[in-house]
């Protein structure tokens, strides 16, 4: 079989733009396509040094070209470690304003089955029916919180 790249000098060019494509995949965001790319002309470099008899000179640029991406994939986890753990006091998925709910009256704004939107204290607040179904503008209770969730009974 010919080689499609008559000389060694295209070919390692080939080679030199696929690194260097390697290196601007962690910049840029392509979602992958300038690392395929990269790997297709590093592939087709090294291909047709062993296409034109330079062995040597193909297994020479398989180790580089291995050893660069080494180097890349280690300088990107380095970039994603954490360096701080986040405290558990200051950043909770829990609301904290609904603490504050238990007991208090409301009316709910939608039909509760069994979830739904209640007012209360002139707030818009997500409840669950404690049983069963409430209808819209019926007064309701805070029986209980925990975590996100207000369960609230009809008052009538």
């Amino acid at each position: 079989m010919e080689a499609l790249i008559p000389n060694t000098q295209w070919a390692l060019l080939f080679i030199g733009l696929g690194l260097v494509l390697m290196f601007f995949e962690i910049f840029i965001p392509t979602a992958g396509v300038l690392g395929v790319v990269a790997a297709a002309a590093i592939g087709a470099g090294i291909y047709q040094l062993f296409q034109l008899g330079h062995t040597f000179l193909g297994v020479t640029s398989i180790f580089i070209s291995l050893g660069v991406y080494a180097l890349i994939f280690l300088y990107m986890i380095k970039r994603l470690k954490f360096e701080t753990v986040q405290d558990s006091k200051e950043f909770t998925s829990v609301d904290a304003s609904i603490e504050g709910l238990a007991g208090k009256k409301g009316t709910t704004e939608t039909p509760l089955r069994p979830a739904g939107v209640a007012r209360i204290d002139g707030h818009r607040v997500d409840v669950v029916a404690a049983t069963g179904f409430i209808e819209k503008n019926i007064p309701v209770r805070v029986v209980e919180t925990s975590g996100n969730r207000v369960v609230v009974r009809s008052l009538s």
